[in-house]
């Protein structure tokens, strides 16, 4: 084929007249009907007028005239993909990859087929390598992103999107994709100035009016929400499946805040009809189940559990196929002990004094009232709080990673170890947190009670509040919420399953409480509720604040907080009270069978087992 042939179809593609394209390449094609780039371009004529099917036709022909190619595997996959046989795809771009295993294109592109078959640590993995080929393609980095944040990868997703603002001017679609990422990391602020960026576009206005509405309701302003919603168009006018689907989506998450649960319930039984991805059907059936706790409908509410579970214990087990074989204990490392001799002769850690005072550690099985908590505390001026962060757990890492058992042998570590490792918690909290002149750090973080030697000989002093609550109603509240974290996925997979892992956990803080005998206040979450004014007295004297009156307006001041990362983050911007008290006891026939694992944790702590 000629250079000038070549030119002059590109040219009729690039001005998109494919259909001329196709004429002059089948006329190019009877004098050699054979001809690599004329059967290419031909390809591409098919793909650009939709006629995926004739396009592997032509792709495939290109696979047996010239078999050591790998492009024409990667273009044969990829219109294989478009006709919706993605066996076939894969198979094809397996090829392609065997002939050039760094190509970044196929990478991408088998990536974006695993994200569409829900997949997300193979296309993780794949659309990472591709970014390493194809840096400037912002299509596939974001795309890489997204499937990160499916994985609960977010360190790598943040890496991915640092410098979006230097970024090109992306498409619409992009733009939205971005957007719901950075929510997700909680920069909203960022995330609602893209949006707003595209209201003026008509294609994508009503689906960035939906993403601003869930943005919104997810910082808990609510009239604001509100007033965007009342004026979105009616799902039965809207023509395109996704934008009706999404206008229905953010109908339902609304109902949710008011208090219609049969609405509710309707909104979402009707997304479940129209929903086939596996992932967003447990999301619909964990907010289902939650509709029709409110309904008081408990048959309907474990039933919607159970399919939740079961769609989203696949995806988990892809990513910790590990956590589910039969001798793994839920919690495994709350099966840990150290021995009275290996505390016995820990040199005491000195503390920096240019760093002070320590952090004021909050923590408890999840679900049992830390982020309230976390609430109270950051609403006093004197103290600062940063969200839920995994920084002792990086701590533990760096301390296995120099070499030492964990936690057994934290009695070997000299001052200078302990002073580095105290100073790389310090560094992290540095890169979240903006300290104004005597502010105390309040490091809220529920499962860090695994964490409790290091807390000990990392900062000795440090006050801990460990938050408790009826072992029932922390597992029933567990079970309802849609977790990330694929090992809380697994962990919360049952009840049953959950009520060891709970039993796991407790029975490790108990026994490292009395050996290491920290200063430790023990607040139980309904004497909270029933004696606020007393027990935030308590609180207050315990943290040494003078005046604790800041913490009664904890849930107003929640109200301006703006993103909150936990499951509770509308619970925390409501007044205290008791509507959660006591909810496992209509469900009390799913208990009983628990009842006899918990009765020691639950006497422990003076609940009636």
């Amino acid at each position: 084929m000629a250079e000038s042939d070549i030119e002059s179809v590109m040219a009729l593609l690039q001005s998109g007249h494919a259909a001329f394209a196709e004429n002059e390449c089948r006329r190019l094609l009877d004098s050699d009907p054979d001809d690599e780039m004329a059967l290419t371009l031909l390809g591409m004529a098919h793909q650009q007028q939709g006629r995926s099917v004739q396009a592997a036709v032509v792709y495939e022909r290109l696979t047996w005239l010239y078999p050591a190619v790998s492009e024409h595997w990667n273009n044969y996959a990829t219109t294989l993909r478009e006709a919706g046989q993605p066996a076939e795809a894969e198979r094809a771009y397996q090829v392609a990859l065997k002939l050039a295993p760094d190509n970044a294109v196929t990478l991408g592109n088998l990536g974006l087929l695993y994200k569409e078959q829900s997949d997300y640590p193979k296309a993780r993995d794949y659309l990472l390598r591709a970014t390493h080929g194809r840096a400037d393609d912002i299509q596939i980095c974001i795309y890489a992103a997204m499937a990160c944040y499916e994985c609960g990868d977010n360190k790598t997703l943040e890496m991915l999107i640092a410098d979006w603002r230097r970024w090109p001017l992306l498409d619409g679609e992009l733009r939205l994709d971005l957007a719901w990422l950075l929510a997700q990391l909680g920069r909203t602020i960022e995330a609602e100035q893209l949006l707003d960026d595209l209201l003026d576009t008509n294609s994508f206005q009503t689906r960035s009016l939906v993403r601003k509405v869930l943005l919104l309701e997810r910082v808990n302003r609510l009239d604001e929400a509100k007033a965007i919603l009342a004026n979105l168009p009616d799902p039965e006018k809207i023509t395109d499946e996704n934008e009706r689907n999404e206008v229905i989506g953010a109908m339902g998450v609304m109902a949710q805040r008011g208090k219609e649960p049969a609405v509710t319930r309707e909104l979402l039984e009707r997304l479940l009809d129209l929903t086939l991805d596996p992932r967003h059907r447990s999301n619909l059936y964990f907010a289902l189940a939650k509709a029709c706790d409110k309904a008081g409908d408990q048959a309907a509410v474990l039933s919607a559990l159970e399919k939740a579970h079961s769609l989203q214990l696949v995806g988990a087990a892809q990513l910790a196929p590990e956590l589910l074989l039969p001798e793994v204990q839920p919690i495994a490392p709350a099966l840990l002990r150290m021995t009275p001799a290996q505390t016995a002769d820990w040199e005491i850690a000195e503390r920096d004094s240019s760093i002070s005072p320590p952090p004021i550690f909050v923590v408890g099985f999840p679900r049992s009232g830390t982020t309230m908590l976390e609430q109270m505390l950051d609403a006093h001026p004197a103290l600062v709080s940063m969200d839920e962060q995994p920084f002792m757990q990086n701590v533990s890492d760096k301390v296995v990673e120099l070499g030492y058992l964990y936690p057994e042998a934290l009695g070997e570590l000299d001052s200078a170890t302990c002073e580095s490792l105290r100073q790389l918690y310090w560094d992290q909290v540095k890169s979240k947190v903006v300290f104004k002149p005597g502010q105390r750090l309040v490091d809220k973080n529920p499962l860090t009670l695994l964490h409790l030697p290091l807390i000990c000989r990392l900062f000795p002093d440090a006050p801990i509040i460990l938050a408790l609550r009826h072992p029932c109603d922390v597992i029933l509240s567990c079970y309802m919420q849609n977790f990330r974290s694929p090992a809380f996925q697994i962990l919360c997979s049952s009840l049953e399953r959950l009520a060891r892992g709970y039993v796991n956990a407790m029975q490790y803080w108990i026994y490292h409480e009395r050996l290491l005998k920290p200063r430790v206040l023990h607040l139980r979450y309904e004497d909270l509720l029933d004696n606020f004014d007393t027990e935030v007295d308590r609180i207050g004297a315990f943290i040494k604040i003078d005046d604790a009156a800041a913490l009664h307006g904890f849930h107003l001041h929640a109200q301006q907080k703006g993103f909150i990362s936990t499951p509770s983050y509308a619970q925390v911007t409501q007044p205290p009270n008791k509507t959660a008290v006591g909810r496992w006891q209509r469900y009390e026939s799913a208990f009983k069978p628990l009842l006899p694992s918990l009765k020691g944790v639950m006497e422990h702590w003076g609940y009636d087992s």
